[in-house]
Formats: C-alpha cells, sequence, structure tokens
C-alpha cells in the first residue's frame, strides 16, 4: 500500500451540512447547483466526429505502413483485415479495463462488458467456493473478505510478495494467475459481443512498469490463452491516434499526460504519421488519482471519528469500502458540483457531503506538483518550453478533472486534444500498435 498523505485540516475541504442518520441526502448550501458541466465533449462512442475530422481506418493505417516501409504514400497498403483479425487492445488499469477491437469495416469500438459498460472495474474477488469474480460485482463483495479480494491491480502486480487467497479448493494463488483470470473475462467479454475471437492481444504499460512486472504481464497473457503481440508503453499507445491522425510527414511534439488510478505518467514523443519517438518519460505513484480518493477517504473518515469516536480505516474491510465510495464520490464531483458519499463501520453509519470547490482547494498541491513533474519531463526531453509543444493529450481516469485539465491546459498554453475518452486513448492506441507491431514481426 503506498503510504497515506497528512489528514486534511478542519479547512481543507467545504463539507456541506448533513445529517447523521441513514438515508438523508444532505442540504445543499444557499445558491448550490447540481448542473452537469461540460468538460469533455467526446460522444459515448469514444470518437469526437467534428467536421473535417479524419476517422481512423484501414487505408489511414495502411498508409502509415506503407511509409514506414520508405514507400511512396501512395504505395498499396498491406493487407489490413489479417493485421487485424483477432486482435485487441488491452488497457489495463489500476481500477479499471478497457478493451478496444476492429470492426467488419475496419473501424476501432470499444467492447462492453456483461454490465453493458465501456470500462471494466478491476476489482477481483474469489469466494469460498473458489469461484472468480470479477468487475462489478467482485467489486461489491470486495470489503466482506479482503483477504479474498484484489482491488487495486497495478498495486498488485508492482508487489512481488503478493499472495491470495482463492478459497478452500485452491488455497493461494499469486499475482500472474489473478491477472490471467483478469484477461480470461475481458476476453469472453469480446466473444460474447460477436466478430472474430481474439486470438491476439496488444498490452500498454506505465513508465514505472521494470522488467519484472513485463513479464508477469507476458505469463498471464499466456495464461489466457492467447498470443501477445507485444507490450507497449503507454505514453507511445496514447499518442498513435493523434500520430495517425496527422495530415502529413512533418513531426511534431506532443506531451502526454496520463493521469491513471495508480500513478501519473507523463511522455513527450514526437509524431511525424505512423512513427511516434518518445523522447522522455516518466511516472510518479505518488502523484495519482488515487491519492484523490484518499483524500475524500480521510475527510470522511475524520467526521465518522467526530461523530462516532472510532476510524473507519482501522478496519481492513471498512477502508475498502470507504476507499471504493471515495473513488466514486470523485467521480461524481468531476460531473458535479457536489457530491456525497456514507460511511459504514460496526453498524455506524454516516453520510458526508463534499463541494468540488472544497476537494480543488485540498487537492492544490497534489495540481502544483502534477504540473512541476511535467515540466520536468519536458525538460528532460530536451524541449525547452511549451510553445514547441503542438498537441497535448490527456488519458486515465483522472484526466477528467475540471481542476486538472484546466490547470494543465494554462500551463502548456493549449486545450487537451479531442477525439478519444479520457480511459479508452490507451487502448484504442495499443490496438492500432498491436497492427503495426503485427506488421513488423511479418516482414
Amino acid at each position: 500500500m503506498l503510504p497515506l498523505p497528512a489528514a486534511a485540516g478542519d479547512d481543507d475541504f467545504d463539507a456541506l451540512g448533513f445529517d447523521t442518520s441513514f438515508g438523508i441526502t444532505p442540504a445543499a448550501p444557499p445558491g448550490a447547483t447540481l448542473t452537469l458541466t461540460d468538460q469533455d465533449e467526446t460522444p459515448a462512442a469514444g470518437v469526437f466526429l467534428g467536421e473535417d475530422v479524419q476517422v481512423l481506418s484501414a487505408h489511414t493505417i495502411g498508409r502509415a505502413l506503407a511509409e514506414a516501409d520508405g514507400g511512396a504514400p501512395d504505395l498499396a497498403p498491406p493487407d489490413m483485415a489479417a493485421l487485424q483479425a483477432g486482435l485487441v487492445g488491452i488497457d489495463i488499469g489500476a481500477s479499471a479495463a478497457v478493451v478496444a477491437r476492429f470492426n467488419d469495416d475496419g473501424q476501432h469500438e470499444i467492447v462492453p462488458n456483461q454490465e453493458d459498460e465501456r470500462a471494466t472495474p478491476m476489482q477481483v474477488f474469489f469466494d469460498e467456493d473458489g469461484e472468480r469474480l470479477v468487475g462489478r460485482e467482485a467489486r461489491g463483495m470486495a470489503a466482506s473478505a479482503p483477504n479474498r479480494a484484489v482491488v487495486d491491480l497495478k498495486e498488485m502486480i508492482a508487489d512481488p510478495f503478493f499472495r491470495l487467497s482463492a478459497g478452500d479448493a485452491e488455497g493461494e494463488v499469486d499475482a500472474q494467475a489473478v491477472l490471467a483470470t483478469v484477461l480470461r473475462r475481458l476476453l469472453d467479454d469480446v466473444a460474447r459481443h460477436g466478430g472474430a475471437a481474439p486470438t491476439h492481444v496488444a498490452l500498454a504499460a506505465p513508465a514505472w512498469f521494470a522488467e519484472t512486472q513485463r513479464e508477469t504481464l507476458r505469463r498471464a497473457v499466456e495464461g489466457a490463452g492467447v498470443a501477445l503481440v507485444g507490450i507497449t508503453d503507454e505514453a507511445l499507445a496514447a499518442a498513435v491516434p493523434y500520430s495517425l491522425r496527422l495530415p502529413d510527414l512533418n513531426p511534431r511534439i506532443a506531451l502526454v499526460f496520463d493521469l491513471g488510478h495508480a500513478a501519473l505518467g507523463v511522455g513527450v514523443v514526437r509524431c511525424a504519421g505512423g512513427d511516434i519517438q518518445v523522447l522522455a518519460q516518466d511516472a510518479r505513484r505518488e502523484l495519482g488519482s488515487a491519492r484523490w480518493d484518499l483524500l475524500i477517504a480521510q475527510e470522511a473518515a475524520r467526521k465518522f471519528k467526530q461523530a462516532h469516536a472510532f476510524d473507519p480505516m482501522q478496519d481492513k474491510g471498512g477502508a475498502i469500502d470507504l476507499r471504493l465510495r471515495a473513488e466514486d464520490a470523485k467521480r461524481e464531483l468531476s460531473r458535479r458540483t457536489q457530491a456525497a458519499l456514507t460511511v459504514s463501520a460496526r453498524g455506524k453509519v454516516l453520510k458526508v457531503g463534499f463541494t468540488r470547490a472544497g476537494l480543488e482547494d485540498a487537492a492544490k498541491d497534489l495540481v502544483a506538483k502534477s504540473l512541476a513533474f511535467a515540466r520536468e519531463v519536458r525538460d528532460r526531453a530536451g524541449v525547452t518550453a511549451w510553445s514547441e509543444v503542438d498537441a497535448l493529450i490527456m488519458t486515465g481516469g483522472g484526466a477528467r478533472t475540471p481542476v486538472v485539465r484546466a490547470a494543465l491546459a494554462a500551463e502548456v498554453g493549449r486545450q487537451p486534444e479531442r477525439g478519444m475518452g479520457a480511459e479508452e486513448g490507451v487502448a484504442i492506441g495499443a490496438l492500432y500498435w498491436g497492427t503495426l507491431e503485427r506488421h513488423r514481426q511479418s516482414r
């Protein structure tokens, strides 16, 4: 587990008035509104189709492959149907996973899961009989038996000593086995939605994954019964769709800001058509969006302790439940100006309200450190000023946080690229990178 930040003080949050009885919604202060904000204009399909937007297609990527081979732009493209057949791109996040594939028309699409969600929660639960639950159902069971639950997949992969109780039938399992279970569930979801059965997987890994973690990914793919095309960097994957949309071969510099649950990854990439070069990249786990969750969870726990004289975070199951509820509240605050969560422990219940403004004030230090980190990676890439950066690519669930988007846009001096949903860009990029890699391997 990552060390917790210092507890927020009384003035760090603008907590709404609330009632300590269960089921009573906290009253909004005078003048408060619950209006939705339109911070991301990406539609449900995951692709912004504005005027004159070039849609990624077999022709587009075929030209990029031909140009990468040194051929003329009008050179006949390779057999895209063969390169795309059975291929899926997967972004396995700490809290959610997204799967992308090509449809029969050669267009990418996000594959929904069994619950018709475009992102599958990355919680895993083994019941007493050894049944393996993945996703929303596992999320709901995690707090009931923490020793049989995984609530942060990347934290699990990073722990070389990880073991999980899998019930009486199997004893303990390691990270590789748990991850293989997750991959099988994701691949089953693809098969349920028709089309070609998955045979090949392209993955993206964060900058902080060492060779040990990447080897865990490789072995888990083998355990899931499919072939691994390869593992690319998340910064490169996030830049692939942008690069393929460029109208010419003139190089562009893009900043990739990947605010995931487990870490903040920043990369500076050079794009020229289908050719992408990572100039510099790094990641800071202490700046991941889980830190925002912890700010909310700790403040809620402090309020609960004031009311009931004990800390709900001291109970392992209670801590997991509060952590997951805080994550939900954080997401709600990205859409609305206020949200509430319920803290429950030892039969006691408290509903705590938060405002977006209060959370933004409490997270000022996280935002400032994130911007400083982006400047550090930019300088390491040999880019001396933001004016040299042609595009800002934001990805990861935390990229939907309004104050983060606004602060980074002001820092860089340009708005984030539109075209992929915040949680979907890496999976789609991994999918297209997978076709490039399959082509390279076939030459």
